[in-house]
């Protein structure tokens, strides 16, 4: 009989880590990073110690308190595991490259396998590329041992890789996923970044569905229609529910039509936006809302360099023409004006991107933009674009729309906070215009209803309970599971 332990995801939005274990053996759905916990127990500035930073996250519990499945060269002080329950995993299969849904797979053995996409892998790396994360946050699909780098320095050992690919599973959509305990489907689903999946399992006496994050309000809504045909009539269903006390939605198509309309309002000035780097459908929006204005769409080289990256790797996700576009030329050295390639303040992969644009009419610097400000239509993907703009010194009056998800918890106001002050001084107009990457209230009782499983159980909530409140009047059970509790699907 198989068993499901929420590890992460129980009660709280984010950090989603599903155990399924049976006689077949255990695989984790997600292996999020909380980072909301992350955030609350994060003090000063500097990077955790190698030595302490396992035994840290489980001891506030950013990871759960099981054994058998870290990494064995970070310095851990066993007896913080002593008593936990013991799990050898067969696989740990990542629904999407949202953090708080693989971000902690750095922290598993080498050797566990890991199961994502194509278009999934190439999102995950460029995100680890074009961040600021380091060390263990990074070793998301290769492994250091850090034990064996610093016995090396102390004593003679036999020379090896200092970094090690950790074993992959690429897995197609409709297929199911080879080499994993259990029958694993995996099917495209709705959300605010390509190549997200949820799954459909079956274990030989249930079947299970696990909706990933999810949402019928975009522009591939039909991949969630397609979700619950084929998971229809499940025996479990787990789902979601990150709006499930929230009515309000907002299509893609709004977002556009209401980004038009301000951008039209703006004749003479600049318009600029922030949206997500990952969120194609979004950067896709923006640049044909910038051109039905006859604006031409300026995109950050971080953007650039995502849609240069999926096309490269021929992923299926529908992306952006970028016949049009041109892409921001940063100032980063102190010499040449800001532009020395040469200069150790433009990265690796940056210096990459802008090399190869040197050639062609695709670059564009902000003195050249500051020009000629109501030809552009910006589309940055950081609230640190905010100095870019400083740069560029707008027109009073310029647009500046906010396109990503509301600040929903206290240090994200204080940041929110600090970008509205940067707007007040440059004189910008704001306008917050977004459409949710998760479904609201009614169209997740849409897909409970329409799928009609024997048992609900919701996931990434912080609201678990309104599932029950809403569905006791149907005939449709709701099982709320605490963190850490063990439950067998029977």
């Amino acid at each position: 009989m198989v068993s499901i332990c929420l590890l992460g995801g129980a009660g709280e939005i984010g950090g989603n880590k599903i155990l399924l274990y049976g006689g077949e053996g255990a695989v984790f759905l997600d292996f999020g990073l909380n980072l909301k916990k992350k955030r609350e127990y994060a003090v000063g500035y500097g990077f955790e110690r190698i030595n302490r930073v396992l035994r840290n996250y489980l001891f506030v519990g950013i990871l759960p308190m099981i054994s058998g499945v870290y990494r064995e060269d970070l310095a851990l002080d066993e007896k913080i595991l002593n008593g936990a329950r013991n799990f050898s995993i067969d696989c740990c299969i990542i629904s999407h490259g949202h953090l708080d849904h693989y971000g902690s797979l750095a922290f598993l053995k080498a050797e566990t396998p890991i199961a994502v996409s194509k278009s999934m892998k190439a999102l995950i790396e460029h995100s680890i590329e074009t961040s600021g994360r380091t060390g263990i946050d990074r070793e998301i699909f290769i492994y250091k041992d850090r034990r064996r780098e610093e016995l090396k320095k102390k004593v003679k050992i036999e020379e090896g890789l200092d970094e090690v690919e950790r074993p992959l599973i690429i897995f197609e959509e409709g297929r199911e996923i080879g080499k994993v305990p259990f029958q694993v489907l995996p099917i495209p689903v709705d959300h605010s970044i390509p190549a997200t999946f949820g799954f459909r399992i079956e274990t030989g006496k249930s079947s299970i569905a696990y909706t990933s994050d999810i949402r019928f309000h975009g522009v591939v809504s039909k991949y969630t229609e397609d979700f619950i045909e084929k998971t229809r009539g499940v025996d479990f269903l787990l789902i979601e529910g990150t709006r499930i006390n929230d009515s309000t939605t907002r299509s893609e198509d709004d977002v556009k039509n209401e980004v038009i309309m301000e951008t039209l309002k703006k004749s003479g000035k600049l318009v600029s936006t922030l949206v997500s780097s990952l969120d194609i459908d979004r950067v896709r929006t923006m640049i044909e809302a910038a051109e039905e204005c006859g604006r031409i769409p300026v995109l950050s080289s971080r953007i650039y360099h995502l849609i240069k990256t999926l096309y490269e790797v021929e992923s299926k996700v529908k992306l952006p023409k970028l016949e049009n576009v041109k892409v921001y030329f940063e100032k980063r050295s102190i010499i040449d004006e800001g532009y020395f390639l040469g200069s150790t303040y433009f990265r690796g992969w940056l210096k990459k991107i802008y090399e190869s644009l040197l050639n062609t009419d695709m670059l564009i610097k902000p003195e050249e933009i500051s020009k000629d400000q109501d030809k552009y239509f910006l589309i940055f993907n950081s609230h640190q674009y905010v100095f870019e703009l400083a740069e560029i010194q707008p027109i009073p009056g310029s647009l500046f729309i906010e396109s990503t998800s509301e600040p929903h918890d206290e240090e994200q106001e204080i940041e929110w906070e600090k970008i509205e002050n940067w707007i007040n001084l440059l004189r910008l107009d704001s306008r917050w215009i977004h459409a949710s990457g998760h479904a609201n209230r009614e169209d997740l009782l849409k897909i409970i209803r329409e799928i009609k499983p024997k048992k609900v159980i919701p996931i990434h909530t912080e609201n678990p309970r309104e599932f029950k409140r809403l569905l006791e009047k149907e005939d449709i059970k709701v099982e709320v599971i605490q963190e850490g509790e063990e439950v067998k699907l029977s």
